[in-house]
């Protein structure tokens, strides 16, 4: 009798947890559908996972506006959403338990309006050795006419990840130095597609030498290509990749998405996104204590890492696309 009462209360849960409304969550990476499988196995919670990659998934977060129709939100780049936040569109104040590292600590928001999941770099250099005589041993070099023609970048306006770079460099160098390197680089020939993915076919094809490309993408296009050398040099901008909920999301949704944020920054969560896409976003740094990276992010050299102020950037980020549209594109 026992066991029978024990086989109908399981049939009852199993039939409201596929009955249930299904927490929206919208994410661009390339291991997202795996956690929200992995997220639903182990809760019963079912997940409306909606994946763009980053650019245009911030494009619709903004149409959107004041009626959200997501309850999580998750992508690199701090700055877009801190803006998010000053648009009250994220509830703010909440975090579960965690061990960050002093790395994510130095990330966390002061008013917890998204929580830092993991950190790659928006640029580095990806090489084809075999082609180039000298390779180039930091960002200056590529203005030379030894490289005229050979170089490729992801569009900012485009690519959600390259904005932080062209910051990097802004804040770096300075605005007036910063874009006058830039605009050096389009008169040598700079040639600029719409995402690492297309950024790194061009390489791969020949139509460029050096590819200037996310750390995460680089590393895991080079895996298996001895003749690819990745080249991360100062300024490194460190691109942290942020998890909110939406601030509109009440009761029991709430307590779904603080869910799916707690199984994301839990160990099992970093595992599914350690392991289900290697060949670009799973070669990312972790930010909790006890979760070790992939090796070849281990050994991925780090020095100048370039630090951007989401609430001085973030406001920024039209301009600056706008003025990489009329200056570098054209």
């Amino acid at each position: 009798m026992k066991k029978l009462l024990l086989a109908l209360l399981a049939a009852v849960a199993g039939a409201a947890s596929a009955t249930a409304h299904p927490l929206t969550v919208y994410a661009a990476f390339g291991y997202d559908r795996a956690v929200a499988q992995a997220f639903t196995q182990a809760t019963g919670i079912p997940v409306d996972l909606v994946h763009l990659s980053t650019g245009p998934l911030q494009a619709r977060v903004e149409a959107e506006g004041d009626r959200p129709q997501w309850d999580v939100v998750w992508f690199d780049g701090d700055l877009a959403m801190r803006e998010l936040a000053l648009q009250r569109r994220l509830a703010c104040g909440w975090m579960p338990p965690l061990r960050y590292s002093a790395r994510g600590l130095a990330l966390l928001p002061a008013d917890r309006c998204y929580l830092p999941v993991g950190l790659t770099y928006a640029g580095v250099m990806l090489v084809d050795a075999a082609r180039l005589h000298e390779l180039p041993h930091g960002w200056k070099q590529l203005a030379q006419p030894a490289f005229a023609g050979k170089v490729g970048m992801n569009n900012p306006a485009i690519s959600g990840p390259t904005f932080p770079f062209v910051a990097g460099i802004l804040q770096h160098d300075g605005m007036v130095a910063g874009k006058a390197w830039f605009e050096r680089l389009r008169a040598q020939g700079l040639k600029v597609y719409p995402t690492n993915s297309v950024t790194l076919r061009a390489l791969q094809y020949g139509q460029i030498d050096v590819a200037v490309v996310q750390s995460s993408a680089a590393l895991g296009f080079a895996a298996g290509q001895p003749g690819l050398r990745i080249v991360s040099a100062p300024p490194l901008a460190a691109l942290p990749s942020d998890i909110a909920i939406g601030a509109a999301v009440r009761g029991k949704t709430l307590q779904q998405a603080r869910r799916f944020v707690r199984f994301v920054l839990s160990p099992a969560g970093q595992k599914v996104m350690q392991h289900a896409d290697p060949s670009a976003d799973s070669n990312y740094q972790p930010l909790l204590r006890g979760v070790a990276p992939r090796p070849a992010v281990a050994a991925l050299p780090v020095d100048g890492t370039e630090v951007l102020d989401p609430r001085v950037w973030g406001p920024r980020e039209g301009a600056v696309d706008a003025w990489f549209s009329a200056h570098v594109l054209h």
